[in-house]
């Protein structure tokens, strides 16, 4: 007897119970590990069959990369995991659910508490054998195919713990679901619900705070959720397969490994707190303690009524009296739902008004909080004594890599270099932004600011700024005149070394695009630092780029370095290479001038364009979209050199755009296309026939526009 109650002997005995999912676990984890590499590698040798790979050794990479994310960090594993900790867990102890098992199981003699380990354990030792079984039948089929070394079983066992550890967050989150359950489809409910919960809950505050505040911004600080094992693994798979080597897999991994042991642990012991306080009656029942059926309701009724409520929002274009009349009904529908599923009574609609009355109660708040900015969200400016600096983007998108030329974003590289000191500037104008409607304002640009407090903690807002108002001339200049504004916005301020490794520079004006020696980056550089003291506000917004550098570097990185009339140094480097030119063309150069006037005074704009351009105030939309006319359009084409001499001084070469006046200042109406003399020693680009140029607004020549005027090609 002693034996036959021992751990082990209970352990073969519940394993003999769970024979079918013994064989659908060894079966599914051969599906996802062996099926799925036989998949990649054999992809892997067709495309190398058809001269996909140039050389031998970029064939065996790619079989070492197709085993890895096969067998170590595989984007569709989570699914398998998920699956299989629902059905182990769920099917271990699915005598809970029936009060005859449950008064069979407590009849023998057996410790409750040891009942539970064994059940526990032998579902790990389920997923254990299975993912182990199928991870070597994997490796021994990957190694004859010479698709695996050191450095892939390396990844391959790193991916072991992160997926092992996956799969208990998973599996104990089930358990307790089951513990405090008492059928299976409020299992199904309650599990699903634990593990996408605070998920759910960020996405929603997330949702409503782009809805209701103006000054919300994720370009530098993203709020994520600090405990779903869901938005670990998804935000971090893709990562992890294109990692170098297994020492940047590492550096990913390890911190997730210890946050998913502990909430690992604090769930089971959840779970175990929970069955050895379930009362044996709950077998059955929707909640297993009654005392927490207001609790999950109101859990429940929050984000459902404020998620209706705000998909609402969106379909009625931002109705603020439909969103909280939909977040509040919603809600009252949520919590009569919830109370039959409960009871599976439709009698039961309205049976604990006290709780339903909380939760929608608290639907209603959060509507409010957030319709009136309750807390101050968009009222924030910080105190200058409390910062210790700030970085911002100026409505300006650059390329930016790092030391290996793998791109980086705007947003990373501005946070890593810029630390601006001279704060008074910008939070000046952040406090002016709330006075001001983006739809008044000539030329509304958007700042991106990440605030960092001497406390540690980092803010990030947005702000508009009109560039048109010269009231904010000087404050901008100060902003975009500092040397750590233009250290975190432009590349070429700190990187010396990626410039000594330049693979090719090209100088144009839009119409040029002309070589300049390679091993000459560093001295252009220099040149090119020496004029950018002189670059603030006034200069960019009020000026032109008469031309552009454009310097490649490995791994196709480009890097387009404006130069403006007042770069002295770096035009006279460039005249010395004798590949300078100015912008404005010599009317000698040209053969003819074809000016098309779209005339977009009598295109329409469409009503839902029209309707759309201010739903929300904080959205500054784009120019709008014209639907054009063919019977509209003028075309006219000027042959005198005359002519020529008076419009080459008012216009500008389209395909030359400016990161911060881009196609602002240059007429739409127009487009032009300028033909050269086939005998001309211009060096403009002999592939093409010519080139467009735009008329920069206000400035169109008199000639011109009666030229294309409507019925002008008639006369």
């Amino acid at each position: 007897m002693t034996s036959r109650n021992s751990f082990w002997a209970s352990s073969k005995e519940n394993h003999r119970r769970r024979i079918w999912v013994w064989i659908v676990s060894v079966m599914v984890q051969l599906m996802a590990y062996v099926g799925i590499l036989t998949v990649y590698l054999s992809r892997i040798r067709s495309w190398n069959s058809e001269g996909a790979y140039r050389t031998y050794e970029e064939f065996i990479a790619a079989l070492h990369q197709a085993t890895k994310d096969a067998l170590a960090f595989q984007d569709n594993l989570a699914l398998v995991l998920g699956g299989m900790a629902l059905m182990i867990g769920m099917h271990g102890f699915s005598y809970l659910y029936d009060r005859k098992k449950v008064d069979m199981y407590h009849s023998v003699p057996v410790n409750k508490n040891k009942r539970f380990a064994v059940v526990y354990v032998n579902g790990l030792i389920i997923y254990l054998v299975s993912t182990l079984v199928s991870l070597f039948i994997g490796i021994i089929v990957a190694a004859v195919q010479n698709a695996a070394d050191g450095g892939v079983m390396a990844e391959v066992g790193l991916g072991f713990i992160w997926n092992l550890l996956f799969f208990l967050v998973m599996y104990h989150t089930v358990i307790l679901a089951v513990m405090v359950t008492g059928n299976r489809f409020i299992t199904l409910c309650v599990g699903g619900g634990l593990v996408i919960y605070e998920s759910v809950l960020y996405t929603l505050v997330d949702a409503m705070k782009y809805a209701f505040f103006e000054t919300v911004s994720g370009f530098y600080v993203t709020y994520e959720p600090k405990l779903s094992v869901i938005n670990d693994y998804f935000g971090n798979i893709w990562e992890l397969k294109s990692a170098e080597d297994v020492q940047s897999a590492a550096r990913i991994v390890l911190p997730y490994y210890g946050k998913w042991f502990i909430l690992a642990l604090v769930i089971l012991a959840a779970a175990w707190l929970c069955y050895s306080r379930r009362p044996s009656e709950a077998a059955g029942k929707a909640i297993a303690f009654p005392k927490m059926e207001p609790v999950f309701k109101v859990a429940a009724v929050i984000p459902t009524g404020i998620g209706l409520g705000m998909w609402v929002h969106s379909a009625a274009y931002g109705s603020m009296a439909l969103t909280a009349v939909s977040m509040v009904g919603f809600g009252v529908i949520a919590c009569a739902f919830i109370e039959v599923i409960y009871d599976f009574d439709i009698k039961s609609l309205f049976k604990h008004p006290v709780s339903s009355g909380v939760a929608v109660a608290a639907v209603a708040v959060i509507f409010l909080v957030f319709k009136f900015d309750l807390t101050g969200f968009d009222e924030y400016v910080p105190d200058a004594e409390k910062l210790d600096s700030i970085a911002l983007n100026v409505d300006y998108y650059g390329e930016y890599w790092d030391e290996n030329f793998s791109y980086v974003g705007s947003a990373d590289f501005s946070e890593e270099h810029m630390f601006l000191q001279d704060v008074e500037p910008v939070l000046t104008l952040a406090a002016k932004s709330r006075k001001e409607k983006p739809e008044d304002m000539d030329d509304c640009r958007v700042v991106n600011v990440l605030y960092r407090l001497k406390s540690g903690r980092r803010v990030g807002r947005r702000f508009n700024v009109d560039f048109s108002n010269p009231a904010n001339e000087e404050l901008m200049n100060r902003i975009v005149g500092a040397r750590e504004f233009k250290e975190g916005t432009y590349q070429v301020m700190t990187d010396e070394e990626s410039y000594a490794k330049a693979l090719g520079i090209t100088y144009g004006n839009g119409v040029t695009n002309l070589a300049i020696p390679a091993e000459d980056a560093s001295k252009l550089r220099e040149a090119y630092l020496k004029d950018m003291e002189r670059l603030d506000f006034s200069l960019v917004t009020e000026k032109r780029p008469c031309g552009q550098i454009t310097i490649k570097f490995p791994n196709w990185i480009i890097d387009r370095m404006d130069v403006y009339d007042d770069f002295e140094n770096t035009i006279a480097y460039l005249q010395s290479a004798e590949v300078f030119y100015p912008v404005e063309l010599n009317p000698e150069d040209i053969a003819d001038i074809t000016v098309t006037n779209f005339h977009n005074e009598l295109n329409e704009m469409p009503e839902q364009a029209e309707a759309a351009r201010y739903i929300n105030t904080r959205d500054v939309v784009a120019e709008a979209s014209y639907v054009y006319d063919d019977d509209h359009t003028v075309t006219k084409t000027f042959l005198e050199e005359e002519e020529f001499a008076q419009i080459t001084k008012v216009i500008y070469p389209a395909s030359m755009s400016s990161a911060w006046n881009d196609g602002r200042e240059l007429d739409e109406n127009y487009d032009i296309y300028i033909t050269f003399k086939k005998d001309t020693s211009y060096p403009y680009d002999r592939s093409s026939f010519g080139v467009y140029y735009k008329f920069y607004t206000g400035q169109v020549p008199k000639f011109v526009v009666e030229g294309t005027a409507i019925g002008a090609d008639e006369q």
